[in-house]
């Protein structure tokens, strides 16, 4: 065995990359059936018992018959003059090689009468060619295109059935194939050289003044092509003859296949196209779809290449990936074929006027990733939408989920789960307030936090800490269900019901905190009706849900002290999950931190403050006043900070007195107490407080003067 390292056979350009697998193919077909080839970064490496590749390919080589009858310019029309030339010269060939090739051409030539004379259809001919066509031509005609009853489809690896646009593969490979297999004796140098210079990458003889298609778009020349403005095309022949080759392993199948469906689902690692933000991203560009070309590490023979591509397995959630972010989920999760180590990326997009190129878009390497299961949870609902996304609004906040959806797909890790999140929440307000897709789509079941919240407490930052306790904020459940955040900023019910409006309005149009406060406000209104055991003086606010750090509260209520973005982007996020029965306890920052006193006064006050040591549920706890979060937002501080102090006296603390002015604004003092505090009394021990109960430490220590001022 040779092992031979082909330096011009890379995945990259696409071109190069079927190349690889056509020059592999032939030798073990016809030379070698105990080849073996694999892909390393220098290149594709084929072993095999074959000396000296270019020199076989050119004595030795037989050209798998390739005849497209159903296309115009394919040589078999009336007016297909220069390609019928190119057929003459094979059939007038007299090398015995292209045996297969004049065989195949009777039968074509039949078929290719019958339908002008006749008038048959596209796929009436296709048909009846495939009938009647011998069996060397049955992996070109499944590589272009698949026949289900009287419709056609058209794999987009090879065009719209062998041709793009006026570019017709057959011929090109036939007249590629002439200057490939010399007739004269001084040709033939010419031609071991192109294959020399294939195989290692250089160029040692000028390039064929031809196209190479959609395959290679550096060598495709057109306007701006050149400093000079336009180029010409060129092509080296042996890289278009063995690129047809190897696309003849994305033959297609109109049969189901582990769950695949007639259509583009049946076509070998081919997807529909994605807009994920990369260069050929832009909103309504035209694109036939995308090719995830595989890539092998270990040495594979061809009855293992052919089986690789004959399965094609990219599976997702138990279903053939039909989008290139399903395909992204597959690569992570165990859905692809074992020895396959990465695939190249290809978009087939159109540029240049109305020509497809194949532009590389990523190469992505094949690794487990569990928590890329998450997102499973998300796209049933997103699906729905999909299907009735009615108005511009809605559509474009679903290509934005699309957009942050793919990107965690692709690269994991906590900020883009972030995106994904709140990219969910977004839809659900722009679903929300279109009155025409809230009748075709469903409310939303949220996931459980539980999962997610691994993932995204690796943050560890005040904002996630901050959203975290403001999303999981809930009732006990008055007269109807249980309320949590996500019923009062989005326009949901408990029940599962749209509403026309959110109980609370403004969240993402106004700025966070007046928001908060008019929660605040609505809590203390309905939290009488609460079904509670335990009795208040007063409002408390939310019973339930996760505490937060009383440093990052009193961050929360000083404008600038957190990211503004951060959080907003954290509290979307946190808004797309189902908060109940998630229990999780935040570290205390070690960060000192300057308190805010009406803060401190307000907290114990907020979550219920015992006038005892016991905790008794038969004596009423006190809470805040009903009317301080409207006073609070209205400005009056200084009049809530002495009402809180008066109310502390009556549950036996000494509170330090409001000041002249109180700095820090009404509406984050308001939307600072809707999250619970997970310490509530400790600044009120340590510094704002003296208890004046005997059965209650008084904490740290005081100085005599400020317990003299308190008194």
């Amino acid at each position: 065995m040779t092992r031979h390292l082909m330096p011009g056979l890379r995945p990259v350009p696409l071109s190069a990359y079927l190349a690889g697998l056509g020059l592999f193919r032939v030798v073990a077909e016809q030379a070698d059936p105990e080849a073996t080839a694999r892909w390393t970064a220098e290149g594709m490496v084929l072993a095999t018992t074959v000396p000296d590749l270019a020199g076989w390919l050119v004595d030795e080589y037989v050209p798998t018959p390739v005849l497209s009858p159903w296309n115009e310019g394919s040589g078999f029309g009336a007016k297909d003059k220069t390609p019928k030339q190119a057929l003459d010269a094979l059939a007038a060939h007299p090398s015995p090689r292209l045996a297969p090739m004049r065989a195949a051409l009777v039968t074509a030539t039949r078929v290719g009468q019958q339908s002008r004379s006749l008038g048959w259809t596209k796929e009436r001919t296709i048909r009846q060619f495939r009938n009647h066509a011998p069996d060397a031509l049955l992996p070109w005609i499944d590589a272009t295109v698949i026949l289900v009853g009287n419709q056609s489809y058209f794999p987009p690896l090879l065009g719209t059935g062998g041709n793009d646009g006026r570019l017709e593969f057959s011929t090109t490979f036939h007249q590629r194939l002439l200057e490939v297999l010399p007739v004269k004796p001084a040709d033939v140098a010419r031609s071991v050289a192109h294959a020399r210079d294939l195989l290692t990458g250089q160029q040692s003889v000028p390039l064929s003044r031809a196209t190479g298609g959609q395959f290679d778009p550096l060598s495709t020349g057109g306007p701006n092509s050149s400093p000079f403005g336009v180029a010409d095309a060129i092509v080296n022949p042996w890289a278009f003859v063995l690129m047809v080759e190897g696309a003849l392993f994305f033959a297609s199948t109109a049969v189901r296949r582990h769950q695949h469906q007639v259509g583009r689902a049946a076509i070998p690692f081919t997807v529909a196209s994605t807009a994920d933000g990369t260069t050929s991203g832009a909103a309504g560009e035209e694109s036939r779809g995308e090719i995830w070309a595989p890539l092998w590490e270990r040495p594979f023979s061809l009855p293992e290449v052919t089986q690789l591509f004959a399965d094609a397995r990219a599976a997702w959630r138990g279903r053939p990936a039909r989008r290139a972010v399903e395909f992204y989920a597959a690569t992570r999760s165990l859905g692809v074929a074992r020895g396959v180590a990465a695939f190249t990326r290809y978009g087939l997009h159109q540029r240049n006027g109305l020509s497809y190129v194949a532009v590389p878009l990523d190469r992505v390497t094949v690794q487990t990733r569990p928590e890329v299961r998450l997102v499973a949870r998300l796209e049933d609902w997103v699906s729905w939408v999909r299907r009735d996304a009615h108005t511009g609004t809605v559509q474009d906040t679903l290509r934005r989920f699309d957009t942050a959806h793919l990107a965690y797909v692709r690269d994991d890790g906590t900020l883009p789960l972030v995106r994904l999140l709140a990219a969910v929440t977004d839809l659900e307000q722009a679903v929300g307030r279109s009155s025409r897709t809230r009748e075709k789509v469903p409310v939303r079941t949220p996931p459980s936090a539980g999962e997610f919240l691994t993932v995204l407490a690796r943050a560890s930052c005040p904002e996630l800490r901050v959203a975290v306790g403001i999303a999981s904020t809930a009732t006990l459940g008055s007269r109807g269900e249980a309320r949590s955040m996500r019923h009062l900023l989005l326009p949901v019910d408990p029940d599962l019901r749209w509403r026309d409006a959110p109980l609370v309005a403004g969240f993402g149009l106004r700025p966070l905190r007046p928001v908060l406060a008019d929660v605040l406000s609505w809590r203390c209104r309905t939290a009488p009706d609460e079904q509670d055991t335990t009795t208040f003086r007063g409002s408390p606010t939310f019973r339930r849900g996760i505490g937060v750090p009383d440093r990052d509260l009193h961050a929360f209520a000083v404008l600038g002290q957190l990211d503004e973005k951060a959080l907003d982007l954290w509290l979307r996020a946190c808004l797309a999950l189902r908060w109940d029965g998630v229990d999780h306890e935040w570290t205390d920052p070690d960060e000192a931190f300057i308190p805010i006193p009406t803060l401190g006064l307000l907290h114990p006050l907020a979550t219920g403050l015992a006038p005892g040591r016991r905790v008794d549920k038969d004596v009423p706890r006190w809470a805040l006043g009903p009317d301080w979060a409207a006073r609070l937002a209205a400005g009056h501080t200084v009049a809530v900070h002495t009402d809180a102090a008066r109310r502390l006296r009556q549950a036996g603390w000494l509170a330090v007195p409001a000041p002249a002015q109180i700095l820090v604004d009404g509406h984050a003092l308001a939307a600072a107490l809707v999250p619970r505090c997970r310490h509530p009394q400790r600044l009120l021990t340590r510094y704002f407080g003296i208890s004046t109960r005997p059965d209650e430490p008084t904490g740290a220590p005081h100085t005599p003067d400020l317990i003299k001022e308190l008194s």
